[in-house]
């Protein structure tokens, strides 16, 4: 990324914080999914929010950067996910 960016400049702290305020996810304890993962109303939310957003600018060819969690904070515990706020 810094390659493709020169100048490119994020501390973890910078990154940490739009993914809570901005994308509005947090850290929560992780379990293990359930049957009403792939039910048809999850399904529906699932299509909402990626309607949502397109809607608002959200392209993943274009404008979006996947951060790999292994190596963003080294810290992390296994049983701590990302999750909708």
């Amino acid at each position: 990324l810094f390659e493709a960016f020169p100048g490119l400049e994020i501390s973890i702290n910078g990154l940490y914080k739009y993914i809570r305020e901005k994308c509005a996810l947090s850290l929560k304890q992780a379990i293990k999914y359930t049957a009403e993962r792939d039910s048809p109303r999850t399904l529906q939310l699932r299509f909402d929010i990626i309607t949502q957003w397109k809607a608002a600018g959200v392209s993943y060819r274009e404008n979006c950067v996947f951060v790999d969690e292994a190596g963003f904070h080294n810290q992390m515990i296994r049983s701590r996910a990302w999750s909708r706020k």
